[in-house]
């Protein structure tokens, strides 16, 4: 590597004067003593600032400590304040999203009322059809009075937006009244749920027939009173899905019209008013012993005028 000497200017330079060769370096140590003007970086300059004023005094050191209270207290106030907005919005979102959800469950009780009344005329078509049989046996399925018909229509409530709530704790920013009574609701719903499962599970017990004959007539005797056990317990878990619709209507007034108690008494053959009357000293006895543990009687007979 070669030095570069600067080249001086014309009117400086005799161009008779013989012009000296270039000092190159005589060995590699020479070369490397000498750094390029290039390699000469400058120092870092450091930033200083000035010290705070010396603390001569109760009087700075409480003004030192308020000072840090006050931004402490800012900064807790600002995300407090950032948390208080965003849970009424996360909160305000959740019972929209929980106010169309029982909207859709508006829709999903009708359809179930619907559902409990068709599946409970079948049912009791079934239970009649399989008493005439075992009354009279080795009768043709055509001289039946009617014909068996098993369906299973189920309307499951939804409670999406509930257990998404519970889940992510929004609930906890919710008035406990407004948990209760939305924890009641979504309890019912559920309950009807469980039910429509079990009723349809009856009604393919109950229809297993079917699976090696499908005429009723070629039932034994003693496979139709099998057939009409299962229809019975069929029968019996329609008569408490259209029980627990009721009581949801009576818990939840905004809820749809349902089940009347007149149609649940066509399943349940209860007493009529002559006969309870004529009960009347039995039932008295019977009250006696109930009320003996605590019973309340919460349907006294009418007094007679």
């Amino acid at each position: 590597m070669t030095e570069i000497v600067p080249r001086p200017a014309l009117s400086d330079v005799d161009l008779n004067q013989e012009v000296a060769p270039p000092v190159v370096p005589s060995s590699k140590s020479q070369l490397l003593e000498t750094p390029p003007a290039s390699q000469e970086l400058p120092l870092p300059m450091l930033d200083v600032h000035p010290i705070h004023a010396p603390v001569r005094g109760w009087r700075d050191f409480f003004i030192h400590i308020a000072t840090i209270v006050v931004g402490l207290c800012i900064a807790v106030a600002i995300q407090q304040t950032v948390e208080f907005v965003h849970n009424g919005y996360q909160l305000a979102e959740t019972r929209q999203a929980l106010r169309l959800e029982r909207e859709g469950n508006y829709k999903t009780l009708a359809e179930n009322t619907t559902a409990w009344r068709w599946g409970t005329a079948e049912l009791q078509n079934n239970l009649l059809v399989f008493q005439y049989l075992q009354q009279h046996p080795g009768t043709p399925q055509e001289k039946l009075p009617g014909v068996l018909h098993w369906a299973s229509s189920n309307y499951p409530f939804g409670s999406v937006v509930w257990d998404a709530a519970r889940q992510s704790g929004v609930i906890a920013l919710m008035p406990r009244e407004e948990i209760e009574a939305n924890s009641s609701l979504y309890f019912f719903l559920q309950k009807v749920n469980d039910v429509q499962y079990e009723g349809t599970r009856a009604i393919m017990e109950a229809r297993r027939y079917d699976l090696s004959d499908a005429d009723p007539s070629h039932l034994s005797s003693t496979q139709v009173a099998s057939e009409i056990e299962l229809a019975q317990a069929a029968l019996t878990v329609q008569s408490l899905r259209g029980s627990l619709l009721l009581n949801l209507e009576q818990e939840f007034p905004d809820f749809p019209a349902t089940v009347t108690p007149e149609e649940l008494n066509q399943i349940r053959h209860t007493p009529d008013r002559p006969t309870t009357e004529l009960l009347g000293a039995a039932r008295a006895l019977t009250m006696e012993r109930m009320k003996a543990a605590g019973y309340v009687d919460s349907n006294p007979p009418r007094a007679q005028k």
